[in-house]
């Protein structure tokens, strides 16, 4: 080898030695950013935007408003949630779009209007079938509960978790205390499963949003509606209407839900944040309606409204009636996986 030849092998070891000292260098730069970036991402500011459709002072905002509170303060403020009642962002309709779209990171929907795209949630959405609020929660506490929250994310979205209406309840013009009186009624519902009950009732079901009844009862379009003693209140149906009979019967179910892209794109400290902030809101808002629907009954029977507790028999009466057309309705739409849920549920008291 020549001196020519020697100083070319020379000079390429070098090279070779100096690219292999910057490109390790390089390497280590990206990943010191990436542990840089991945340490940023979990201590970011983050806002959710939080839709809701319920009126301002309304109970179910005032948990919408709870839970935004506790996620600032358990992130320390890195974690901002902006409230968005009484339908600003969407109707309440158009949240099974506007949530798994990501037009709105957040909401607070009523579950029994997901049962299409959802049908497990018909599992929390039975009318007469629960008997009271601990009955209810001993479903949503329970494996059935998880199961029923996992199959929301087939949608693109994740539950946070549960929350809920008032107690609910039938308002009318004419008085319903026997299973004779819902012959010829055309009585308001809100879900799919309310509207399969209400006809075996005896009645016949119009679907409608809570904020299209106090017309319908002001103009005689309905009879009477199915919904809350709280929106019972709030709405002033009191106003159009005069007799409220109380089954007792749980109220509709609420679910906090957030993007699942969205979610999927938070840290895991952050996740955790809203996790437990939604335990929270959770307890908290099992407290509330107990509280609020008991306000709600005095202040209906101060308004003027003749309040009446269906009698243990009646309701009984009322539960025969409807307990096939709407196991049927849920079966027929859950097929067998709805029915082991529902032979679960059938085991909890």
């Amino acid at each position: 080898m020549n001196r020519r030849e020697e100083d070319f092998k020379n000079r390429r070891n070098v090279e070779m030695k100096n690219g292999q000292k910057f490109w390790a260098i390089v390497l280590a730069i990206g990943i010191l950013c990436g542990l840089g970036n991945f340490a940023r991402d979990a201590s970011a500011e983050v806002t959710l935007r939080y839709a809701g459709d319920l009126p301002i002072g309304n109970h179910l905002t005032r948990t919408q408003e709870f839970f935004a509170k506790r996620v600032e303060e358990l992130s320390k403020k890195q974690i901002k949630v902006d409230v968005y009642p009484a339908g600003q962002l969407f109707a309440a309709k158009d949240y099974s779009k506007a949530v798994p779209s990501g037009a709105v990171d957040m909401a607070q929907v009523l579950l029994g209007q997901w049962t299409g795209i959802v049908p497990a949630y018909m599992i929390v959405d039975m009318p007469l079938y629960y008997e009271n609020w601990a009955h209810i929660w001993k479903i949503m506490d329970s494996p059935v509960g998880e199961t029923i929250k996992k199959e929301i994310e087939k949608t693109g979205v994740k539950q946070i978790c549960w929350t809920q209406d008032g107690s609910a309840g039938f308002v009318s013009k004419a008085p319903i205390r026997k299973l004779e009186d819902w012959k010829g009624k055309k009585i308001r519902a809100y879900t799919e499963l309310s509207a399969y009950a209400i006809r075996a009732l005896g009645a016949a079901p119009a679907f409608m949003g809570g904020g299209e009844v106090y017309m319908a009862l002001q103009r005689g379009t309905v009879d009477g509606a199915i919904s809350t003693l709280t929106s019972f209140y709030d709405r002033k149906y009191f106003e159009v209407t005069k007799y409220l009979v109380i089954p007792p019967m749980a109220g509709p179910i609420y679910g906090v839900i957030i993007n699942l892209q969205k979610w999927n794109s938070l840290a895991p400290a952050q996740q955790e944040i809203l996790m437990a902030a939604g335990k929270e809101t959770q307890e908290w808002a099992r407290k509330e309606v107990q509280v609020v629907e008991k306000q709600a009954v005095e202040e209906l029977k101060k308004k003027g409204m003749e309040v009446y507790y269906l009698p243990k028999e009646e309701r009984q009466r009322w539960r025969n009636a409807t307990d096939k057309p709407v196991r049927d309705a849920v079966l027929e739409k859950t097929g067998e996986p709805g029915k082991k849920l529902l032979e679960q549920t059938d085991k909890i008291r």
